[in-house]
């Protein structure tokens, strides 16, 4: 049968395999099946054991990536960040996300953008969304989901760390969209909020010049097709 990330990457090969095709439509029970997959994923199952956190935390880097598989479909990843640090509010350009903490504890601010679409990329426009209240998530909690449409943006504090979490995308950043090359992955800022709502209005920002990433090796077995 494998081992549960052996599992898990089958199941998320099966849930988005072919979404380029015309026609296709993302089938539900597939991706009901992989969130719960992705439930039962401890630090163990893809080698995030104390030599690596204790690793990350000696490093310069505020965030260190392990790249555990990618193809045109799907990319699986371990993000680990150093407590304090803030991955900075991004967005996900047409993509189905699931994101699972399996160590430490982080804030998830997830925001979802009030137009048909999600690629928003002109700097200075006022950008409205509904800000999601915040939570606050643990190795014992539930994975949390991103869609194409909703909570499409987030950003995620590590409260307790290093924290690290474990990430499928659909399709990956390096999968060209209509034709014109590789996704952005596009920063935002809160420019207008309103206590008394969830209403709030973004701008477009650069990448914080103080936050970067370091990527390291995934320990395990490589994952192939048999």
């Amino acid at each position: 049968m494998g081992t549960r990330i052996e599992v898990l990457w089958k199941q998320a090969l099966k849930t988005f395999s072919g979404r380029k095709s015309t026609g296709y439509k993302l089938c539900l029970k597939n991706f009901e099946k992989l969130r719960c997959l992705i439930n039962e994923i401890t630090a163990e199952d893809v080698y995030v054991d104390r030599k690596v956190l204790d690793f990350v935390r000696i490093q310069p880097a505020p965030m260190c990536v392990i790249d555990v598989f990618e193809n045109h479909d799907i990319a699986i990843s371990v993000f680990i960040l150093k407590t304090g640090v803030t991955l900075p509010m991004h967005d996900h350009p047409e993509m189905h996300g699931l994101l699972k903490v399996i160590s430490g504890v982080v804030k998830i601010d997830s925001y979802t953008i009030e137009s048909e679409s999600d690629k928003v990329l002109e700097q200075d426009k006022l950008i409205p969304a509904v800000k999601h209240p915040p939570v606050i998530v643990r190795p014992s909690d539930s994975a949390c989901v991103l869609t194409p449409l909703v909570r499409n943006l987030h950003e995620i504090t590590c409260l307790e760390g290093p924290c690290a979490f474990l990430d499928i995308l659909s399709p990956p950043y390096d999968t060209n969209t209509l034709g014109e090359g590789k996704r952005p992955c596009t920063f935002f800022k809160e420019a207008i909020s309103d206590e008394m709502s969830d209403a709030v209005q973004l701008v477009v920002t650069d990448v914080p010049p103080t936050f970067y990433s370091r990527s390291i090796k995934y320990l395990g077995q490589p994952l192939r097709r048999s």
